[in-house]
């Protein structure tokens, strides 16, 4: 089994953290988010991981080397793909087709998803699913009378359904999505100026192509500041933050993940607060808040904000978003 994930996009919606490091990779938890996700395919996938695929555009060395260690972690080998120009999804997969062969889950990394990978015996392939109120900002799909995907429309303005895609995709025999990109390629089919997978996927499924619609128990979307802090609180909520030991001088409102190596003093943290390692907080009151590593935070109330790796935030009440190796205050 191969893992082909595309993370060349700018991740324009969480800046301006992803100026400094790429949006699969910010933490929640003391985890970037692309580790949490390949930890739930992992255990819920029948096969072994044998390649995890990245498409990248510019990726710090260091960014490269921790992918190599995650592939290594789960007995599979990293290998990297260049996506030079942002021109879509599909054009993304498309950068990845020497490795296109056989069985492939296709992962957008910046969600966070629990759910089955077994998909029906008949089936050619699968998506993962997750009913929403407001389906148009999503790519969504509608199901036929037999239960297969028929259609799949990106960001449609009048839904067909309320079944939102949420960016991770199996095919048995990945390989025949080449000649459904190089379709779109040819027929210069875009949408909102870009070559979308749903389109691909939709080349397929008017080929005959049996794609199941498939649920998902949990899915947390981790693409701008307000959807993190709601992921964090969520992740927060079903326990799998580590607790924080007991701090004096320091009221802890849980649920709340505190790094061993994070240093409090005189403060009230939570509830749904993640305070990673190196982070220095000192008479502060923080709620529904991330403080990134060796983050500096003294005398302010903190509600709904994420502070940066190395920022520091002093002086006043706030609800900020304050990016890597910013100052406010100091």
């Amino acid at each position: 089994m191969r893992l082909i994930i595309p993370m060349a996009g700018e991740g324009k919606r969480l800046r301006p953290h992803t100026f400094t490091v790429p949006k699969p990779l910010f933490p929640l938890l003391g985890k970037p988010v692309l580790q949490w996700l390949i930890e739930e395919v992992q255990a819920a996938m029948p096969e072994p991981i044998e390649e995890m695929v990245f498409v990248v555009r510019a990726l710090p060395e260091g960014a490269r080397r921790f992918l190599e260690l995650l592939a290594q972690r789960y007995g599979g080998r990293a290998v990297f793909c260049t996506q030079e120009e942002p021109l879509g999804t599909a054009h993304a997969v498309y950068q990845a087709k020497d490795h296109l062969e056989g069985p492939c889950i296709i992962l957008f990394a910046d969600t966070i998803f629990k759910a089955s990978i077994s998909i029906p015996a008949a089936a050619d392939g699968a998506l993962w699913v997750k009913v929403v109120e407001d389906p148009r900002q999503y790519g969504v799909v509608q199901l036929s009378p037999e239960g297969w995907i028929e259609k799949l429309i990106e960001k449609p303005e009048s839904p067909p359904s309320n079944l939102a895609i949420i960016g991770v995709y199996m095919l048995r025999e990945a390989e025949r999505l080449l000649p459904a990109i190089e379709y779109l390629f040819a027929q210069r089919i875009t949408s909102k100026g870009e070559y979308q997978l749903t389109d691909a996927l939709q080349v397929l499924c008017a080929q005959g192509t049996k794609l199941a619609a498939l649920p998902v128990e949990e899915w947390l979307d981790c693409g701008s500041k307000a959807l993190v802090l709601q992921a964090q609180a969520r992740l927060l909520e079903l326990g799998l933050g580590t607790p924080p030991t007991q701090l004096s001088s320091v009221q802890v409102v849980p649920p709340v993940y505190i790094s061993p190596e994070a240093h409090i003093t005189e403060s009230v943290i939570g509830p749904y607060v993640g305070v990673e390692a190196g982070a220095r907080i000192h008479r502060s009151i923080i709620s529904q808040a991330l403080c990134r590593k060796d983050a500096y935070i003294e005398n302010v109330i903190l509600h709904e904000a994420i502070v940066g790796e190395a920022a520091i935030c002093k002086g006043q009440p706030l609800r900020l978003d304050l990016g890597d190796y910013s100052k406010y205050g100091a």
